[in-house]
């Protein structure tokens, strides 16, 4: 897959109603980052100036022992049950410096006002966390990019609502049918709670026939809608994705919208008369993976493969990594490296950003491409294929 990249987002949304109550998969992979469980034994509070916590591990949710705590110019070190108390810090946003051998620097940006004795964690380098697969999975790294970005990704406490678009404008048959319809609920039920770190739970799932779709103007508030488009295949591509910008922080945007659009004909997906395809639900997944943030990768297995197929809706890899990066605010930089209130946004202003799949490189025949050019193209497909 290219990267059509006109800019970067970091990601959020505001989202709706929860209608569909969803599970994700049953293996577990260490703790839960965006959730930890370590919050007993907390220091009591240490009074005005002062500031205490307890230090656990991102990934495993240990006490951290051994760290170095710096705040300004005054430092300390946790204890064995990974708490630590530094006096005469002040009062309001704090940034706190975790470092140590058995950890990635972390700087933590905290306000006293949300309390003087916290939690804080951070990452573990003996541990299932790869650095290089996160920096392409979160920043864009992947030797074909060479980006660096800070996180973005969805922040509101409500799930995004999804569309699954009926209008069959663009398909060669006419028709988006129910079986499409079930397979998108269905992968949609399964990767949800990975894709966000648990950090959403359900989700509302509704079809709806968007007569046109020119700009993201015609798409709801706070949603996500996948459209179905076989001219895609015209340019070789199983699928394009379009995320648009929320400007609500000084440190970074959000999403507030995110367009899909996907080729639907099963005869462009992996059956058995055609092995060598990839199965539709592994586009589903890898299209929406870039709506909720991520980006190519391939130091480990992932469904953000650009390249070929994976075979499945996620990995244990994938699962690690995209909970570490649903527990980090948006604008947090490389290695772990969290933004005060009020700091200069990475790059400036940001726009939408392209993604366009173009693993659809099987053979077309010259019928297949004349029936191709008498469908009518979505019309956000046209624009930013063109753009």
């Amino acid at each position: 897959m290219k990267l059509r990249n006109r800019s970067f987002i970091y990601i959020s949304v505001l989202m709706l109603t929860l209608l569909l109550v969803v599970t994700g998969c049953s293996e577990e992979y260490g703790g839960n980052p965006t959730n930890p469980s370590s919050t007993r034994g907390l220091p009591a509070d240490p009074g005005d100036g002062n500031f205490a916590g307890k230090v656990v591990g991102t990934i495993n949710e240990n006490v951290l022992a051994g760290l170095k705590v710096t705040i300004g110019e005054k430092s300390t070190t946790t204890g064995l049950d990974g708490t630590f108390r530094l006096d005469g810090v002040g009062s309001g946003n704090l940034a706190v410096v975790l470092s140590g051998s058995t950890v990635y620097t972390r700087t933590a940006a905290v306000n006293t006002a949300n309390g003087r004795s916290v939690l804080l964690d951070a990452i573990e380098t003996n541990s299932n966390f790869s650095l290089k697969f996160y920096r392409e999975l979160a920043r864009g790294n992947h030797p074909n990019e060479r980006n660096m970005y800070p996180t973005h990704r969805w922040t509101s406490t409500t799930p995004p609502t999804f569309y699954i678009n009926t209008n069959a404008q663009a398909t060669l048959d006419g028709t988006i049918n129910q079986k499409t319809i079930d397979t998108v609920k269905q992968v949609l039920s399964e990767i949800v709670p990975v894709f966000s770190g648990n950090y959403y739970s359900a989700l509302s799932v509704k079809t709806r026939y968007f007569a046109t779709l020119n700009s993201f103007a015609q798409i709801p508030e706070n949603s996500i809608v996948v459209s179905f488009d076989d001219t895609l295949v015209d340019i070789g591509a199983y699928g394009l994705t379009v995320t648009d910008p929320d400007f609500v922080s000084s440190v970074g945007t959000s999403i507030n919208k995110a367009a899909h659009f996907i080729l639907d004909s099963d005869q462009f997906y992996k059956s058995g008369t055609n092995p060598t395809a990839i199965a539709l639900r592994e586009i589903i997944a890898h299209e929406l993976g870039h709506g909720f943030g991520y980006r190519h990768a391939s130091a480990l297995p992932t469904v953000m493969y650009p390249a070929e197929e994976f075979g499945g809706l996620y990995s244990s890899f994938d699962q690690i990594h995209m909970a570490v990066i649903y527990s980090r605010p948006i604008g947090n930089t490389d290695i772990d490296n969290d933004p005060l209130p009020n700091a200069k946004a990475f790059g400036g202003i940001l726009q939408p950003q392209i993604f366009v799949d173009d693993r659809a490189n099987f053979m077309k025949s010259p019928e297949l491409l004349r029936q191709i050019q008498t469908l009518t193209r979505f019309g956000m497909v046209q624009e930013y294929l063109t753009k």
